[in-house]
């Protein structure tokens, strides 16, 4: 277990590029393997402001021309707190299943003081130990703001990075797009804000009708505009907006795209 993050976390930069130790050229946020470097979430951020998140794939895989979705539900919910002092960065957590070390490091608590919906607060967490059947010790990356006590609960999340998916699923969030073709249970880079090619939904994305831009999530992983068929306004996922000018038959076209800064 890990009471901070074992891998590099901090946001990475232009000019600065993700490390590549898969061969001999530097492919950057254009690599795969099964081997973690970064921790799931971990943001590069390029001269023009496109950003790009790391991830892992989970059943499903990915390609580079559709989008990943969230896999992963609550990890614990509304369940009893065990008492810790107010500062304390470590919190035990109810919780029956047996988790991996430091499985959770990026996932969120929120701790419901006195059992109050109206009063959470959420804390993030850097590790955790391995779950015993019983409970799961968790780090957190500050202290609680006051004590926790058993008349508490707590909602536990797990990184919503560590399994996305292009497969076909209707109740995820749409994450980004990833930069390159990658199997199960690999380590990619997938954009999420910024000028991005994704796969139409329909024949008609790039026929654009006056005032037309906005564009959806379908649950397959591609995207159509509004209006277009299988898309039902304020219900999928906003993907972004037309970015090329034009009318009938647009190249691409190019969506800028708006999953997360």
């Amino acid at each position: 277990m890990s009471k901070h993050f074992t891998k590099p976390f901090n946001p990475i930069e232009w000019p600065a590029v993700p490390h590549d130790f898969t061969g001999d050229n530097n492919l950057g946020i254009y690599t795969s393997e099964t081997t973690q470097r970064y921790v799931y979430g971990t943001r590069y951020i390029t001269w023009d402001g496109r950003v790009y998140k790391y991830m892992k794939t989970t059943t499903g895989g990915c390609v580079s021309y559709h989008g990943v979705c969230n896999t992963l539900p609550a990890q614990t919910e509304w369940v009893a707190a065990v008492a810790a002092n107010a500062g304390s960065r470590e919190i035990t957590v109810t919780d029956a299943t047996e988790v991996a070390e430091d499985l959770l490091a990026g996932g969120m608590v929120a701790l419901y003081h006195q059992t109050t919906v109206d009063y959470p607060t959420n804390y993030f967490i850097v590790g955790n130990e391995k779950g015993n059947a019983t409970n799961i010790k968790v780090y957190l990356e500050a202290g609680v703001r006051e004590a926790v006590t058993t008349s508490d609960a707590i909602e536990m999340y797990e990184n919503p990075y560590r399994a996305v998916s292009e497969a076909t699923y209707q109740y995820g969030a749409w994450m980004g797009v990833p930069t390159t073709v990658a199997a199960t249970l690999y380590n990619i880079w997938a954009q999420t804000w910024g000028p991005c090619l994704v796969s139409p939904g329909n024949t008609t994305l790039d026929d654009a009708a006056a005032d037309e831009r906005t564009c959806y999530w379908m649950p397959n992983a591609v995207i159509a505009e509004y209006n277009g068929a299988g898309i039902t306004a304020g219900m999928n996922q906003i993907a972004g907006y037309i970015l090329n000018a034009g009318t009938a038959g647009i190249a691409g076209p190019q969506i800028y795209l708006m999953c997360s800064t």
